[in-house]
């Protein structure tokens, strides 16, 4: 088992400077993995001499082997379900699993175990999984027990390395045993590779202490925007608090009416943290809480009734509040993209604490780029054809008839009559 890691839990202040304006600083968790250690382990240690010798509590029980311990369970433990199928045959074939991946009543394939997903409210736990005295626990903690449940480490399973686009195995388990099952062929001398779900680069350096550093496919992603550093994680995204859309599209709120609007979005469904991604530029769940705060109380009225969000559409204002909070956004990076550039270019290895974060913050901030271009396009698109149908219907007035006067429509039936 390793004894040092390259994980954001061991780096230094000054090294985690370098990924200023990335969300994935507040989710190391190593101050709650200390607070465990002190509140719940050492009391342990200290009361427990006949079984933890007090001689080694500066070695084998420091805080420092807590914190090694807990980043080899979560950079090399699996998510294991209970198994749900007490008639499932011994012999079935992993091929036949797979083929019932999605159904509810078939286990899952093993993949890693998953910290929580829950934003910046429940940081992700980079601890061991915690030892607790008490068994009246809050329900946080009862969630977070319930997430931790059927971690389990996985011998040899765990020596495979993984890659985005690149597992030609993955790990299924049955009743009785766990079985690693190529997917493809494999060519002798060829790496096998693990599926860790393909991550973006952020949760890999978080939990693993790398990143995937992967060359612009020749097609339709070699842009030319990128020629000047061609290289990406296809899973990379960028995060965008809900309190930062609050700020820019509701400045001036009181703190009362502000904790009352953002209670109200949470109950109805809506996410304190919404992401950008290659699949979705326009962040539509966040054109939702921005329409949601445009919103008059009758409306929000309406919406608590129907207990349904208000769909995130990219069009006028909204479109222009969006882009407030992309640019916003960018500013809390503390160097350019064009910067980023440089000093990757500049360096010669393709590794190393430097390297990862500024890989890490340059594909947030062209993320967000790619963002800013689509939304100003659509808006320049709308514009547009707000000025047409203008000009069409002033065109079209130019050419009407003008209207008899009563007198004058008067005068033509008598004529008529004539």
């Amino acid at each position: 088992m390793p004894t040092s890691f390259d994980t954001l839990m061991f780096w230094t202040q000054q090294e985690l400077e370098e990924l200023q304006g990335s969300t994935i600083r507040d989710k190391i968790g190593k101050e709650e993995a200390e607070k465990d250690y002190h509140e719940k382990v050492l009391p342990i240690l200290q009361r427990r001499h006949d079984i933890f010798d007090p001689n080694f509590l500066d070695t084998f029980f420091s805080l420092q082997r807590f914190h090694i311990n807990g980043s080899r369970i979560l950079s090399r433990s699996f998510q294991v379900e209970d198994w749900q199928d007490d008639n499932a045959s011994d012999e079935s074939r992993p091929e036949e699993q797979e083929e019932n991946d999605e159904d509810e009543e078939n286990p899952p394939q093993l993949i890693a175990a998953q910290p929580s997903q829950q934003g910046d409210v429940e940081a992700a736990p980079n601890g061991p999984v915690g030892l607790d005295e008490d068994e009246d626990e809050d329900e946080d903690e009862e969630d977070e027990d319930e997430e931790r449940d059927g971690v389990s480490m996985v011998p040899m399973a765990d020596i495979l390395n993984a890659r985005y686009g690149c597992n030609n195995a993955k790990l299924f388990y049955e009743k009785e045993h766990l079985r690693m099952v190529a997917v493809r062929d494999i060519n002798a001398g060829e790496q096998i590779w693990n599926t860790y779900g393909d991550p973006p680069n952020a949760d890999l350096l978080r939990r693993y202490g790398y990143i995937d550093v992967i060359p612009f496919y020749a097609q339709a992603q070699s842009h030319e925007i990128y020629e000047s550093f061609p290289y990406e994680n296809p899973s990379d995204e960028v995060e965008i608090r809900a309190d930062l859309v609050f700020d820019v599209c509701a400045p001036g709120t009181p703190e009362s009416e502000k904790t009352e609007k953002i209670e109200v979005w949470l109950n109805l469904g809506g996410d304190d943290t919404f992401v950008i991604d290659r699949k979705d530029g326009t962040c539509k769940l966040m054109l939702g809480m921005i329409r949601y705060l445009s919103m008059t109380p009758q409306e929000v009225e309406e919406a608590i009734e129907k207990d349904k969000l208000p769909k995130g559409k990219p069009t006028g204002d909204t479109l222009k509040l969006a882009l407030q909070v992309l640019r916003t956004r960018l500013v809390q990076y503390t160097t350019t993209l064009e910067e980023d550039e440089i000093i990757l270019k500049a360096t010669a290895q393709h590794n190393g604490r430097m390297f990862s974060a500024v890989f890490v913050r340059l594909w947030e901030k062209r993320l967000l780029r790619g963002a800013l271009r689509k939304m100003e396009e659509i808006l320049q698109l709308e514009e547009e054809e707000t000025v047409h149908r203008s000009n069409t219907l002033t065109s079209g007035r130019g050419k009407r008839p003008r209207e008899e006067t009563s007198q004058e429509h008067k005068a033509s039936k008598k004529r008529t009559r004539r």
